[in-house]
């Protein structure tokens, strides 16, 4: 009699130890979802970079978007350009910089009247782009990701 409830209770045992490690993993996946939903994938914790802005960690996005907008600017003033009108308008250029450390433009909108007198501005611009110094993608928790920026140039032309 004592074998038998023995024998139960080993059985009883193992079939709740059965359930615990279900509920185990099943918790584990709701734990890992919780923290990859509350990963701000907006923010990174390095943004990308370029050699030159080692030196400044603290404002590297600054020094970043500063070697991006110069860079294009001496690139559009090395184009005779030469306009009917006078334009002054602001283009907002997507830029991705993948994980890969290649910067690359997207398709994006120009207005109408700088199509209309910047004759190829986007071939110009993209080839601005293509002629940016070698580029760092930036960091999320030690991991190099693809990352997407909205950059403003401002056009005035007389």
């Amino acid at each position: 009699m004592i074998k038998k409830i023995y024998y139960i209770s080993i059985l009883i045992c193992t079939l709740y130890s059965c359930d615990n490690l279900i509920d185990k993993k099943e918790n584990s996946e709701k734990i890992l979802q919780d923290k990859w939903s509350e990963i701000d994938k907006n923010q990174v914790d390095k943004p990308p970079s370029f050699d030159a802005c080692v030196d400044e960690p603290e404002e590297s996005d600054i020094c970043f978007q500063t070697i991006i907008t110069q860079h294009i600017k001496t690139y559009l003033a090395a184009n005779i350009i030469s306009v009917k009108e006078s334009i002054n308008d602001t283009i907002w250029v997507p830029l991705l910089i993948t994980k890969d450390k290649k910067i690359i433009l997207e398709d994006f909108a120009v207005p109408q009247i700088i199509t209309s007198q910047i004759e190829g501005f986007e071939n110009i611009l993209a080839e601005s782009i293509k002629s940016l110094p070698a580029v760092k993608p930036a960091i999320v928790r030690s991991t190099p990701v693809t990352t997407r920026y909205r950059l403003p140039i401002v056009i005035h032309m007389n």
